[in-house]
């Protein structure tokens, strides 16, 4: 279903977004961060952005930012609130390291989901062209494409060869070292490697059949409205809000009075 933010323009989007990030990530107290997460809670809530597809994202790399986080407590000095005897060792839990960690997940929070918002409401192909009208070098963004369109192509062979391996009862050993495995490994590397390679050269020779000169065409074309850079203006001045609220921008107001 198509949103406010599904229709606003890509270009406009990303520099907006970029600047909120950095915003964001910059922000130093839980209150600052809490009322940045709240802006994109919101504007996730208005793109109808599905939930689960977004905890599903967020699964895969939560669980270690969550162990970096749950370190800082015993590593950064201050005073203690809970302490835990080991043997001869005792583990100190500083409220100090507590805050600093619940700071750290919470930018990671919001990169995460700032990153989810702008992926999930804007096609790859209309961000990578947006990323060309931006001045983007276009070798960058053709790196991006065909990286992201390749891989999967590449991991299906990975898989297909594995496939021909155990076909031939291939089984290998507990270890790494051991001399048939590591041969075996190494001789699919190679093989994958000289696939790749003659797979690159087929597509780029038949992408100059096809009239290739160095740059991609498409028929996308993207035109600003001022919808869009109300928009924007809006995600800006948002974001200018949690940072006066990071900074003790009350406190400034009280004593504007």
């Amino acid at each position: 279903m198509k949103t406010f933010f599904h229709s606003f323009d890509p270009r406009v989007k990303l520099i907006s977004c970029l600047i909120f990030l950095v915003v964001a990530v910059s922000l130093r107290t839980l209150a600052g961060l809490a009322a940045a997460l709240l802006v994109i809670g919101f504007f996730i809530l208005g793109s109808r952005l599905p939930v689960g597809r977004i905890f599903k994202r967020l699964g895969l790399i939560v669980p270690v930012v969550l162990m970096l986080g749950l370190f800082l407590p015993l590593l950064r000095p201050g005073t203690p609130f809970f302490q835990l005897k080991l043997g001869i060792t005792t583990l100190t839990f500083t409220w100090e390291g507590l805050q600093a960690g619940a700071i750290f997940m919470l930018r990671f929070l919001c990169g995460a989901l700032l990153l989810i918002l702008v992926t999930f409401t804007t096609p790859f192909h209309v961000l990578l062209r947006s990323l060309s009208d931006l001045k983007i070098p276009q070798i960058f963004t053709q790196l991006i494409q065909f990286t992201l369109r390749y891989f999967f192509v590449l991991y299906d062979e990975v898989i297909r060869m594995q496939r021909a391996r155990r076909a031939r009862n291939f089984r290998p050993a507990r270890s790494l070292w051991n001399r048939h495995t590591l041969a075996t490994l190494g001789g699919l590397v190679g093989v994958l490697f000289i696939r790749s390679f003659e797979r690159g050269e087929r597509v780029y020779h038949a992408m100059l059949a096809r009239g290739f000169q160095g740059e991609i065409r498409t028929l996308d074309h993207f035109e600003v409205c001022p919808k869009d850079l109300f928009l924007g203006a809006v995600i800006l001045l948002l974001g200018g809000l949690s940072l006066m609220i990071d900074r003790g921008g009350w406190v400034w107001l009280h004593l504007l009075k």
